[in-house]
């Protein structure tokens, strides 16, 4: 039986994870709108070691956002479920996610031909580490809201809407990070329509096969959307403003 909604608080972690992600969110926003560059950071007349904080900021503030976003929807999940359960969950998640995209990355299937350029962070094996971060915020955070809003769907129809809503992140995604960011590029010069019935198969495919049968316990948690809405929001300003 499904229980009804309620609320329950959070604790300190969660309450101090989730606001620096939402303080490192304004902070993406303010220097997109901004037009805030490391070159435009060098003229600045304010001491060294600032312009070598923010032009930090700038750099890494994207690899930053994805993993402050992985640590609040680890913390949903351990609340939702239990901490054993989200983290079986998110290793699987991370595991199949490297492996995707290692052959990915490697063969070209089963997005299309496409090659990281090494500005996403650390890589091993041609795949930034920070990518498989970023499968399990975007499918993880697909189930949540699946589950907040339609609760007695079957296991596939929850697949299978996951699987929408993650096809339609990466669909905004791919114009921020392919030619604002050009954290990849895409062989062809453009994104294959492969790109997004791979994206819609396999996050459906992860979620029914692997997601966890317990429904969540609190449906009244604003977690999932504002981390999905923010960096959404974060994509659609980098390329209006590029």
């Amino acid at each position: 039986m499904i229980p009804k909604p309620r609320r329950q608080p959070w604790n300190a972690v969660e309450k101090i994870a989730l606001s620096a992600f939402v303080f490192w969110s304004a902070a993406g926003l303010v220097f997109i709108f901004g037009h805030i560059t490391p070159d435009v950071i060098a003229r600045w007349p304010v001491p060294e070691f600032l312009r070598d904080f923010v032009d930090g900021c700038v750099r890494f503030g994207d690899p930053a956002l994805i993993f402050l976003a992985f640590i609040n929807t680890h913390l949903h999940a351990a609340r939702q479920w239990s901490p054993g359960i989200a983290r079986r969950w998110g290793l699987t998640i991370l595991v199949c996610a490297f492996g995707i995209e290692a052959l990915g990355a490697h063969t070209g299937f089963p997005f299309g031909a496409y090659h990281y350029t090494g500005s996403f962070g650390p890589m091993w094996l041609d795949v930034p580490l920070t990518i498989p971060l970023a499968w399990h915020v975007v499918v993880t955070n697909a189930l949540f809201l699946v589950r907040a809003v339609a609760p007695y769907l079957s296991r596939l129809a929850e697949a299978a809407l996951a699987g929408l809503l993650c096809t339609a992140y990466d669909f905004i995604l791919e114009p921020f990070a392919t030619t604002v960011k050009r954290y990849w590029i895409w062989n062809e010069g453009s994104v294959p329509p492969l790109n997004y019935v791979a994206w819609f198969f396999l996050s459906a495919l992860l979620v029914r096969l692997f997601a966890p049968t317990l429904s969540t316990r609190y449906r009244i948690d604003p977690r999932p959307a504002m981390i999905l809405l923010l960096t959404v929001l974060i994509f659609i300003a980098g390329e209006l403003m590029r």
